[in-house]
């Protein structure tokens, strides 16, 4: 019997239930492909102003140094979730948006036929506020979305 899922992508945001979500993509895709996506922050012109101001290096630096730390925290909840010697894609994106928008387009342009994601991460009460990404993926996906708890 074949893969069910031929492309598997998990979105991870460092938190524990994330590293649950690892762990199941992991188990549910090991005979196709699987994706981790890390969303990272990109603070936008008013924050690398404020850093040029400070002294800081220029914007293209300050990107390549979140996509840095992104892949760092990714590689370290992938660890933590299964091990350091896996065989899974890695994928850091720096998006001004909410990270369900980067979540659907990586879906999407991956071609991807399931989207694994923690039922809520590190947004906690805040995510209550201002709006789930785990909802808004569920919303918005058009394919399977499971949520990992």
């Amino acid at each position: 019997m074949g893969a069910v899922f031929k492309h598997v992508l998990v979105a991870t945001d460092g938190s524990v239930l994330a590293d649950a979500a690892l762990a199941l993509a992991h188990r549910l895709g090991h005979d196709g492909r699987v994706t981790a996506l890390l969303v990272a922050k990109d603070y936008g012109l008013a924050g690398y102003v404020k850093a040029a101001v400070q002294g800081h290096p220029d914007a293209r630096q300050l990107r390549e140094d979140i996509v840095a730390e992104g892949g760092r925290q990714l590689a370290a909840a992938i660890e933590r979730a299964i091990g350091a010697d896996v065989a899974i894609e890695r994928r850091v994106v720096l998006s001004d948006q909410a990270p369900c928008h980067e979540i659907i387009a990586t879906a999407n342009r991956e071609g991807c036929d399931l989207i694994i994601m923690a039922s809520h991460g590190l947004g906690g009460r805040l995510a209550g506020v201002v709006g789930s990404q785990c909802q808004a993926v569920l919303a918005m996906a058009s394919v399977p979305v499971l949520v990992a708890r």
